[in-house]
């Protein structure tokens, strides 16, 4: 059962290590898309919309792997007692 425990943790370090890093992603997007949409730094005509509806797509990605990551992560969490 020791052996099956340890490898729950090493699952559940890897999910948060990945939670970790797609957070950091979607704040990275979420910000650049809020910058580009700006106007009062850039006018509307300069608007660069196919690049950020491509970093909306990205974001929309991230948030649905984010989604998956938290349940698996509540799932093993439960499993061990935490």
């Amino acid at each position: 059962m020791n052996i099956e425990r340890a490898a729950m943790r090493g699952k559940l370090a890897q999910a948060r290590e990945k939670r970790r890093r797609l957070t950091s992603k979607f704040e990275a997007l979420a910000s650049a898309i809020r910058q580009g949409l700006n106007t009062a730094l850039t006018e509307i005509e300069d608007i660069e919309i196919p690049q950020l509806s491509e970093m909306w797509g990205e974001l929309e990605v991230c948030w649905g792997e984010l989604l998956i990551l938290r349940g698996d992560i509540e799932r093993l969490e439960k499993e061990l007692g935490n």
